[in-house]
């Protein structure tokens, strides 16, 4: 167990950091990097490296493998393809099309070598299990990954949410290889959760960064779209068949959810699908006062907690599909509704935004009684204030509340308002 977590944990996650630390100056210097712009919300150039560092994490694991893992070369011939293709959209920008391409050259290598594809759709209507035959399997096989890479691409809109939500169905996979004992899996999913937890250190807003040092890129969110639907195809279908179809859809709802609303808004208003806005569920988080972190954690939670549910109601409580597939449609109704009405949305999250923070102000309200007046002041502090309080040490603390009691106590009082004197001027004419 602990040669395992070495190999396949601790191992691609220095691998991952230390080819971040190289590629760094080498992005800076040849211009990959994401420029600033009006829709962007940083102000410097920032390398679009993640990806890259991760797929080179990765190979270097998988090779120096002495087991090599079940159509392991087909999967590394697959994320090649993406990430080559990935890298120069990156660095140049490609067409829809060129990229739509390589996306369908990558599924139909998982499909026809590796021989993971979707066969069985599972008893979605209650009438019996689905089955596909092999051609239609292959073209829905295709359908369906294009779909989640490009639903993995779309989403990546904030800094850590890619990769938070590659992480959160990641460790979902792995956690069901373990209760089933599939060391291959569960190994696999070691690898990526290490590389991603690497990327995360250097992509999240903490140690103090107002922005992220590097961004994941289309290198990046094709490779965590394409590894997330191979894991979840290969643990839905054939022999292993560890969850159902059903459950997969739990296990990337929110991606699904986000990507497939705002492709449909964006048709039923006679736009391209494709098109960049600012309709994105972290967006609508953003408008109505949270900040990226904020916003981060409130997707990721969803996220889980959507998985979780899942996950534990096909496994532990065995919940029929067609009753989870039933609650899944509802579920994304509810959430293309209130898309729709995103204003309505803006107004209770502003609310509820507002009553926190007015919870926490009173919180921190403190009362000073001057000695020689016998006045009372009240210190309300305000946002920097309360954050800076929060966040600070016991001495900074006292420094800081001594400081605002300072300005309101010795505020100079301002000097009463002069009357306008009437000047009278007597004039006497002397007569010559």
């Amino acid at each position: 167990m602990h040669t395992m977590i070495l190999d396949f944990f601790f191992t691609p996650m220095l691998a991952t950091v230390c080819f971040i630390l190289a590629l760094y100056p080498c992005a800076l210097k040849i211009g990959l990097t994401d420029k600033p712009s009006h829709r962007k919300q940083h102000q410097k150039h920032i390398p679009l490296i993640g990806g890259l560092a991760i797929y080179f994490a990765v190979l270097g694991t998988l090779f120096f493998n002495d087991n090599p893992f079940p159509n392991q070369t087909a999967f590394i011939a697959a994320i090649t393809i993406l990430v080559c293709v990935g890298l120069i959209d990156d660095y140049k920008g490609l067409g829809v099309k060129i990229r739509f391409i390589a996306q369908i050259a990558a599924v139909l290598i998982m499909s026809e070598f590796a021989h993971i594809k979707i066969i069985d759709l599972g008893n979605l209507l209650g009438l019996g299990d689905i089955h596909l035959g092999n051609y239609y399997a292959t073209a829905f096989t295709v359908f369906v990954v294009v779909g989640g890479i490009n639903a993995f691409n779309m989403i990546d809109g904030i800094d850590g949410l890619a990769g938070g939500l590659t992480l959160v169905s990641i460790v979902s996979i792995g956690v069901v290889s373990w209760i089933f004992q599939d060391e291959m899996i569960f190994k696999f999913c070691l690898i990526f959760i290490a590389s991603i937890v690497a990327f995360l250190l250097f992509n999240l807003r903490i140690f103090g960064r107002s922005s992220a040092k590097i961004f994941l890129g289309d290198t990046g969110s094709t490779l965590f779209g394409f590894t997330v639907c191979w894991l979840l195809i290969d643990v839905s279908q054939g022999e292993k068949n560890l969850i159902t179809p059903t459950t997969v859809l739990w296990i990337i709802a929110l991606p699904l959810f986000d990507s497939v609303c705002i492709m449909l808004r964006r048709i039923s208003k006679g736009r391209s699908p494709f098109s960049p806005d600012r309709e994105h569920l972290h967006h609508v988080f953003q408008v109505a006062g949270y900040n990226i972190n904020q916003t981060l954690s409130i997707i990721l939670t969803l996220s889980f907690g959507l998985s979780f549910i899942g996950i534990s109601a096909s496994l532990l409580l065995e919940v029929p599909e067609s009753v989870l597939f039933a609650f899944f449609i509802l579920l994304f109704a509810s959430h293309y509704w209130l898309m729709n009405h995103s204003w309505t949305v803006i107004k209770i999250c502003r609310y509820l935004s507002q009553t926190i923070l007015h919870d926490r102000r009173a919180e921190n309200i403190k009362v000073v009684v001057e000695r020689r007046t016998g006045i009372e002041r009240r210190f309300i502090p305000n946002q920097q204030e309360l954050e800076k309080i929060n966040t600070s040490n016991t001495f900074l603390r006292a420094t800081l509340l001594r400081q605002r009691f300072l300005h309101e106590n010795d505020r100079k009082r301002s000097p009463k308002p002069r009357k306008n004197k009437l000047i009278h001027i007597n004039i006497k004419f002397i007569k010559d």
